[in-house]
Formats: structure tokens, sequence, C-alpha cells
């Protein structure tokens, strides 16, 4: 009858501290990781929490800790498949270290958004983890907590970010469409000189330079990174005059090539035949359309993960270098890039 009405009532501290033949104190430091408790006494502790089933009020703990254990992530949207893939990345991280995540989309925020949102949560989260889209502005400092930013760069601010290397990536694009015969090469979204987009065009400009080959204003399409920008692109590529029309459209992001893919189909013209297309990101779109399209490829989870893996150094207290992880990219070449005769 005893044993039925431990069970019935709730567990606390004091009940721990009891069974293990500790002061509460002891309970305490065990349960929050801190030193100056023995392996044998821990273990006594462990045991008693297993036995009686005790859970931690996690408002008390963070008030002895001043952490709450728990991340706030800010992504732009949630259609996009690579913002699926951080916060896959980023959660599983989090997850194995005893970390919670709140998940947030900036699309369509404006100033008094995103600070209605620091107001209501900035006491409740110990870190950010952000994917800005290009038009963000947003400063993730004004949190008052340390601050990781997933593929951009802000160096003005000097955030830790993790990110890949843009700029090459358009290169490589652009260098796979020359080699196979392509002078004619539009490219569709992205912002000159602003955070990722504005770098693919750097990387699109400097392949055509060294090359040798000129850069016509009609074959340049900027651009957010959304479905739309692809399919308005597109569509004004194609009424082009047949002789200024390009052979090959290289897409800034996923979305942007999906509605270049969109624009295609509805015209009944197929890439790799009709016209080459490649993009960025290796989104289901990209491998199982017929021809799958050229795209370059990036560690979407890893992104996630290494993001929050450097959050919680930051946390800790611990040095983190580089500032800036730069994370390898790689070229899958499809049947949506045609060779041309020579």
């Amino acid at each position: 009858m005893e044993k039925h009405s431990e069970r019935q009532k709730e567990i606390t501290i004091k009940d721990v501290a009891r069974r293990a033949g500790v002061a509460v104190s002891t309970v305490s430091r065990v349960l929050n990781d801190l030193d100056k408790v023995s392996e044998k006494t821990r273990r006594k502790v462990r045991a008693a929490v297993e036995e009686l089933g005790y859970v931690q009020n996690q408002l008390a703990v963070s008030m002895v800790t001043g952490q709450t254990k728990t991340i706030m992530m800010i992504v732009p949207d949630f259609t996009n498949d690579f913002n699926g893939a951080v916060i896959q990345g980023a959660e599983s991280y989090l997850k194995e270290n005893g970390y919670t995540i709140l998940v947030s989309s900036s699309a369509d925020f404006e100033e008094a958004d995103y600070e209605a949102l620091r107001q209501r949560f900035s006491r409740m989260v110990d870190g950010i983890l952000a994917v800005p889209s290009p038009s963000d502005i947003f400063n993730y400092r004004s949190w008052g907590k340390p601050a990781v930013l997933i593929d951009c760069w802000r160096p003005e601010n000097d955030y830790y970010t993790v990110e890949i290397d843009n700029a090459r990536g358009a290169y490589l694009l652009t260098q796979e469409m020359i080699q196979k015969g392509h002078r004619r090469i539009a490219f569709v979204g992205g912002i000159p000189k602003i955070s990722l987009g504005g770098q693919r065009i750097a990387g699109f400009l400097r392949a055509m330079e060294d090359y040798q080959i000129p850069v016509e204003d009609c074959l340049m399409k900027p651009g957010v990174h959304f479905q739309e920008t692809g399919v308005r692109g597109m569509e004004e590529l194609l009424s082009l005059p047949p002789a200024l029309r390009p052979t090959g459209v290289i897409a800034v992001n996923n979305l942007t090539c999906i509605g270049c893919m969109e624009t295609l189909l509805r015209h009944h013209l197929t890439a790799g035949r009709d016209i080459s297309l490649a993009g960025f990101d290796d989104h289901p779109a990209a491998r199982y359309t017929a021809p799958g399209i050229t795209v370059i490829s990036r560690p979407s989870i890893e992104m996630g993960r290494e993001g929050a893996r450097i959050l919680l150094r930051l946390l800790q207290g611990k040095k983190t270098e580089p500032r800036r992880l730069i994370m390898e990219i790689s070229l899958l070449c499809r049947g949506s890039v045609q060779t041309l005769p020579r």
C-alpha cells in the first residue's frame, strides 16, 4: 500500500535524495552534470532516479543552470527541400545532446513580426540558428544569445556561418555548359551583390569571362529565390527571338529550377533536348525527372548538424574555428545539359 501511494504522488528531488541517501544539492549536481561528485555517488543517484521514475522540472533546471536547453531556428519558408534538410540535421544533433528545437518561418516577415518573435521567445531559448533569406536584414544579435547562420554570410556583422563556395558552384555549372558547346547561356534568379545569389551570379560571370564569352543583358533574369522567378524568367527567355534565345539556362537554386521546369513543361519542351538546364541542390524533381537535371549537390543535412554543433560549442564557451565553415560541393552531371555540335 505504501509503494502504491508513493507511485501515485509526484516524485520530487527530495524523494530521489532520500532514496539515494545523499543531500538534495548532490542530486542537483548529478542531474545537471556539475562537478564535485564521485562516480559512485552519480551511479546511486541515477539508480534512484530510474527506480522512482523522477522527471526533472525543466523550469527549475533552467533557473539553476541559466539554460533552457532550447534552440530557436528561423528559416525563410517550409516549402524548400533545402530548409527541411537543414532543420533535420540541426534537430538530430540537438536531440542527441539533450536540446529541443523551436522552428519558425520568416516568410513575409516584416520588422514588427521579427521583433514580436524575439520578444516572445528570447528568454525561452539559449541560442539562434538561422537560414536567412536573400532579403533578410534582421539583426540576430538583438536576441542577446549566440547565433549561427547557415547558407548565408554577413561579413560586416562577423557571425559564425556554415556555407558552401557558391561562386565556385556556379562556375562549375557554367563551365560544364561551355565545355559542351554552349555560348548563349542564361542565368535565372539571384540578386547581384547580395548574399549567396549574388555570389552565384559572380561565379557565372567569372566563368563566362574566363572563356571570353560575352554576357548579354537579355539573358540575365535576376529575382528572389522562389518558383515564380523561374517561371517568369524561363517564359521571358523563350519569348526572345530565336537568334537571341539561350541554348542553356542556369537556375540560382532548386525552387527557381523547378519554376523553369514548369514553364518548359507548359510549352511541351524537354530539358536536355530543346534547351539545356542546370541548377543547385539535388532535389527530388532533379533526380526523378527524365532526363535528370545537372546540379551542384551540397551536404544539406550535414550543414544543419554543423550549424548546431558550432552553436553548442559557443554555448559551452569553447573556442570554435573557423568562423566561416565552407563545406564541400560536387557537380552531378545528368542528361539535362546536351552536347552541341562544334
